[in-house]
């Protein structure tokens, strides 16, 4: 199978580095490190885990060259001499695991975090306001202003020029074999050579070749410093994705300056990370598609002739060796991609592409528990940051395990219990297994979310001591006759429905009826309910075809998702004519119409074909009570288990319980 992949198993030179196959790691923020800056153990795991699994090479996330340019706490730093020891740890497991180690060096620049650089300014190409959605220049909305940035002088850019030589030259005494210069994500440098967040007059503004001399400048000295025989990667973006910012024409100009300034690759990307409008460029969602940004990276990589790596949502084997084929990149970078399974090379290179454990495009957890438990995780992979305390160990002690319930949660208990060597059956009273993540894979572009349900009941399928019995409803009596070890319910959850007069009435549905395709909405439908469950409802009525509004008691619809994935949604629900009303109360549902309280007033907004209730769901479990005695080991998972929360936790709470068991 090796050789059908053959592109993405072509050693290749960056510089006079070379990587061993096509794959690399993309940069990622994951605050596993220590909270003094330094790298941690379990940083080093994790990169470590991914080069294990096959792929050439590492790049560090984001590594801060001064302490008022980290984004922040838990990141990778170099602005210090007391870094090193740490990153020639990690040198030093990477080798040994058989991969490439190139640091990636950045500034944060305006996005920088204000608490953590103990509340030095934030610097910037031009003086201005950062808001939580935009830059705002000083005395725009000021009322709103969140943090403020300074206009950097002449001074200052010498400074940062240095800094960033100084943490290339402790990354190669660390041990790295290359640096990769970060020209993205919004960073500092991508702040200079944006017209969007540059309006300096002076000579580091202005015209392209203004704007890129600070880059271009800290290019030069970082290669002053480490030779010119140091291989030397810069991270650039090929569209910011608005109006009056980078475009691809400036995006070919700016390759070509690097190029000629003495890079040894370009790695392309898109978007930045400071507007939140075009975040899902820079971390394209499941309804993004795949490599949504493939062209803009094929036109860049005809204008040089050195190596382009190439990224966005590569997820699986056949669509990386089909850009490498197609010469649209020489290297392929995987961020979530590596995080939802490190083995991805050694599968694929194995003949193994079908067991690759792929991401969903979710964000609940690369980026969403980030700002939560303090560091990356991911749905599909709940060893990801946690690779020595989650390994998983054949137990001494077989136990017969029954579970009650075949969705997510229950399908990651069957798994790791299986693995593990015990014997198990699973029981789901529906045709199919999956739980209510089969709706959550119905709206439209969230086909990559089936991957959760399919990826476990193949790997499952596989193994003989565990067996699925699917459109059986287990009960009391069958946890007697099967009188289990242990037992694990996994019942999920059911629709939560309000206290509202009229709600059980014949027109009135759930989210998941709608979701299902159990009921005929008719032509015009109204939601209850705008959180993400009422969103992605009325997103699939709205691409259906329907005429929808969404009624929402609070101030703003949305709540709970990430935000890369509310601007699509808020976006495709505007596309669809999807009426929105917030601050607004449903009172009673008659059969004259819907009573609202709106503004303090009451209103009747009309009568609808069908009422839609996405008021959330509540736990379900109907058999514990009845249980109790029979089993000496009862555990309950999932949103079974006390509170509903969604899939990312479902799953890991699953995965922590069966590795108890």
């Amino acid at each position: 199978m090796k050789s059908y992949y053959r592109n993405i198993f072509k050693p290749i030179h960056i510089g006079q580095m070379q990587l061993k196959n096509r794959v690399a790691l993309a940069p990622m923020g994951t605050r596993l490190g220590n909270r003094d800056d330094t790298m941690s153990d379990r940083m080093i795991e994790f990169y470590t885990r991914i080069a294990e699994g096959g792929t050439g090479l590492i790049i560090t996330g984001v590594t801060a060259v001064s302490r008022n340019g980290t984004v922040a706490t838990g990141m990778n730093s170099l602005y210090d001499d007391r870094h090193i020891s740490g990153f020639t740890a990690l040198a030093e497991s990477i080798h040994k695991a058989g991969a490439k180690l190139a640091v990636h060096l950045m500034h944060a620049g305006m996005e920088a975090y204000p608490f953590y650089t103990r509340r030095k300014r934030l610097i910037s190409p031009s003086d201005g306001i950062f808001g939580p959605n935009e830059i705002r220049f000083k005395g725009m909305d000021f009322p709103k202003t969140a943090m403020c940035s300074t206009a950097m002088t002449v001074d200052d850019i010498r400074i940062e020029v240095d800094n960033f030589a100084s943490a290339a030259l402790r990354a190669q005494k660390a041990g790295a074999d290359a640096i990769e210069i970060n020209g993205a994500q919004g960073f500092l440098l991508q702040q200079f050579y944006s017209p969007y967040f540059n309006r300096r007059t002076d000579n580091y503004g202005g015209s392209l070749a203004n704007r890129m001399r600070f880059p271009l400048e800290v290019l030069h000295k970082i290669k002053s410093v480490v030779g010119e025989d140091f291989p030397v990667i810069f991270r650039m973006v090929a569209t910011e994705g608005k109006g009056g910012a980078i475009h691809i024409e400036d995006a070919k100009e700016i390759a070509i300056m690097l190029e000629k300034a003495g890079v040894n690759a370009l790695h392309i990307t898109a978007g930045r990370g400071v507007s939140p409008a075009v975040w899902s460029l820079m971390m394209p969602i499941a309804e993004d598609g795949h490599i949504p940004v493939i062209d803009h990276i094929e036109a860049i990589k005809k204008t040089v002739n050195i190596p382009v790596i190439g990224v966005q949502r590569i997820v699986d084997p056949s669509t990386a060796e089909d850009i490498l084929k197609k010469g649209k990149a020489d290297i392929v970078a995987l961020g979530r991609g590596l995080i939802a399974d490190p083995d991805w090379v050694k599968k694929t290179a194995e003949g193994r592409p079908g067991d690759i454990r792929k991401c969903i495009g979710c964000l609940q957890g690369c980026i969403g528990t980030q700002m939560t438990a303090g560091f990356a995780r991911c749905l599909q992979n709940p060893e990801s940051g946690r690779e020595k305390q989650m390994q998983i160990k054949k137990t001494d002690t077989i136990k017969r395990v029954m579970i009650i319930g075949g969705g997510p949660a229950g399908l990651e208990a069957a798994l790791i219990t299986g693995l593990r060597g015990h014997k198990v059956m699973v029981f789901e009273k529906e045709p199919l297994p999956g739980g209510q993540w089969n709706l959550a894979s119905a709206p439209p572009g969230k086909r990559d979310f089936r991957w959760v349900v399919e990826w476990r009941t193949e790997q499952i399928a596989r193994l003989q001591n565990v067996m699925v019995v699917t459109g059986h409803e287990a009960t009391a009596d069958t946890v007697k006759i099967l009188s289990p070890d242990a037992l694990v319910v996994a019942t999920g959850s059911i629709p939560f429905i309000p206290d509202i007069p009229g709600s059980d009435s014949d027109h009135v549905v759930t989210a998941h009826d709608v979701l299902s395709g159990k009921v005929d909405t008719g032509n015009s439908v109204v939601v209850i309910g705008g959180g993400s469950t009422g969103c992605e409802t009325a997103n699939y009525l709205g691409y259906k075809g329907k005429k929808v509004s969404l009624i929402e008691a609070t101030g703003a619809v949305g709540t709970g998702e990430e935000p890369a994935r509310k601007v699509w949604l808020i976006q495709s629900l505007n596309e669809y004519g999807v009426k929105i009303y917030v601050n607004m109360k449903v009172l009673n549902i008659t059969s004259t119409g819907i009573i609202v309280l709106h503004n303090e007033q009451e209103e009747n907004i009309g009568l609808f074909d069908t009422i839609v209730i996405a008021s959330g769901v509540r736990s379900y479990n109907p058999i514990s009570e009845d249980i109790k005695g029979m089993v000496k080991e009862i555990y309950t998972v999932g949103d079974a288990y006390v509170m509903p929360t969604n899939g990312l936790d479902a799953i890991h709470h699953a995965s922590e319980i069966a590795r108890m068991i």
